[in-house]
């Protein structure tokens, strides 16, 4: 009633229902992590060069004459995304919703793995602080903020590129400084929806 947050502490999940929700994960994060490796004619597969005005969909590469084109796809992308939520909302949201397989298949399975289940996630909140307390909760977080790093250069590849990617991560960081700290603020905000907003972003 005062609008205040409740910290969700859910169960953890099982059956045949989970167990495909996790293939599913599974292969949609392996689509993410490995399509900036695909090359089509010399071309990344998928290219959203905003600051050059490039984007490649598919292997097919679109210029600024091309806008046109490149709106009408995202129109009916959007449209396509709504139209499905709307009509399949519960296997959208449940499926294939980033927001959802990012928090319950990867960071709420790393807090059932070092903080365990529902009842054992209370109890150590409610816990006095000790060093077992203190190792698992700084181990959480920064596993959380590893995984967001890690996310956040994914992400950063479909827009400059994986060669470009791999160039900047084996530079030395005072090369490339605007760069990184554009990540590690793009970082910083994924680590904060997960580790911290979570559900209420939905």
């Amino acid at each position: 009633d005062e609008g205040k947050r409740k910290w969700i502490y859910p169960k953890k999940p099982f059956g045949r229902f989970h167990k495909a929700r996790l293939v599913v994960s599974a292969i949609l994060l392996l689509i993410l992590v490995l399509t900036p490796f695909i090359k089509v004619n010399g071309h990344p597969f998928m290219l959203f060069d905003f600051l050059n005005r490039k984007f490649i969909l598919f292997g097919i590469l679109f210029g600024p004459h091309d806008f046109h084109l490149l709106v009408i796809a995202m129109i009916s992308l959007i449209v396509f995304v709504i139209l499905f939520t709307a009509v399949f909302g519960r296997i959208f949201c449940g499926w294939a919703c980033p927001q959802t397989i990012f928090m319950e298949m990867v960071f709420r399975k790393i807090e059932y793995w070092i903080e365990g289940d529902s009842k054992d996630q209370r109890k150590l909140k409610s816990a006095t602080w000790t060093g077992a307390k203190f190792f698992k909760k700084t181990a959480k977080q920064l596993i959380f903020f590893a995984i967001a790093f890690f996310i956040s250069n994914i992400f950063l590849s479909y827009i400059i590129g994986i060669d470009e990617l791999l160039k900047i991560v084996t530079d030395p960081p005072s090369e490339h400084l605007q760069g990184l700290f554009a990540i590690t603020v793009f970082s910083g905000i994924f680590y904060f929806v997960f580790s911290n907003f979570r559900e209420q972003a939905c």
